[in-house]
């Protein structure tokens, strides 16, 4: 899987997950070889990938860093937020 400037809207915290899942993956990266990159533990990144509402800022910011993507904080839309990753990926809340 290949992920090239594509759009990811992230509406809820399984969203983020995935994202993370699916990047680290696309990488060919183990749970193990991304948390050796941002200076944590495999533990880390299982629990963000399967509970992200517990990853920090910093943290995100790191993970995002490491696996190219790019994040965005888009402006609230008709009382939505509009989130996106894309690809470099682009991450967006």
């Amino acid at each position: 899987m290949c992920i090239d400037e594509v759009d990811m809207r992230i509406n809820t915290p399984k969203d983020l997950g995935a994202i993370i899942k699916d990047s680290r993956k696309s990488h060919n990266w183990t749970q193990t070889d991304l948390a050796e990159r941002i200076g944590v533990f495999q533990k880390d990144i299982s629990n963000w990938e399967t509970k992200p509402e517990k990853i920090t800022i910093d943290m995100l910011i790191k993970v995002c860093a490491a696996l190219d993507l790019d994040f965005n904080i888009d402006k609230l839309s008709h009382n939505k937020k509009v989130s996106a990753i894309t690809g470099k990926p682009r991450l967006g809340f």
